[in-house]
């Protein structure tokens, strides 16, 4: 992991710490989410780097959105050269490709966007959570990036 998103990481679980400890009874703990929300949307944008899924100049393209690469319901005639989930597939399995999409899905989109009619609030607990989910599968994908180049995780 690049050392700025390692940063991210930090934040988040210190972040997590100091709430846990402090007991500061917000309402919602989504900031604590935020940073390691960044550095898992950075994390797949170097895995899919590494996997030779994109080129270099569209991991720098503004225009490459990890959420329609990694939606499994993307149409069929909407399936592009950015669009990786059955590349992902492919390669690491549907599992890992699965894992990968809910954890964006769940622990990023929902994290950063608001919804009309839905509970948006995240409990210090639910916060720890999407740190583990987030956190499980990176390691996921690591697991199957070592099996891709050969070596252990």
């Amino acid at each position: 992991m690049l050392p700025e998103l390692r940063d991210f990481v930090t934040v988040s679980l210190g972040l997590y710490e100091r709430e846990c400890r402090d007991e500061s009874k917000f309402t919602d703990y989504s900031f604590i989410v935020f940073p390691m929300a960044k550095a898992y949307e950075g994390f797949l944008k170097q895995y899919f780097l590494d996997l030779g899924l994109i080129s270099e100049s569209t991991y720098f393209s503004r225009r490459f959105r990890i959420g329609r690469a990694l939606n499994p319901d993307v149409h069929e005639n909407q399936r592009d050269q950015w669009w990786l989930y059955d590349d992902v597939v492919h390669q690491c399995g549907v599992a890992t490709a699965q894992s990968l999409w809910n954890t964006w899905l769940e622990s990023r989109n929902r994290i950063f966007h608001f919804f009309p009619n839905k509970h948006q609030s995240v409990s210090l607990v639910q916060a720890g959570q999407h740190l583990a989910t987030i956190a499980d599968s990176m390691r996921r994908a690591v697991t199957c990036q070592a099996g891709q180049l050969g070596v252990s995780a």
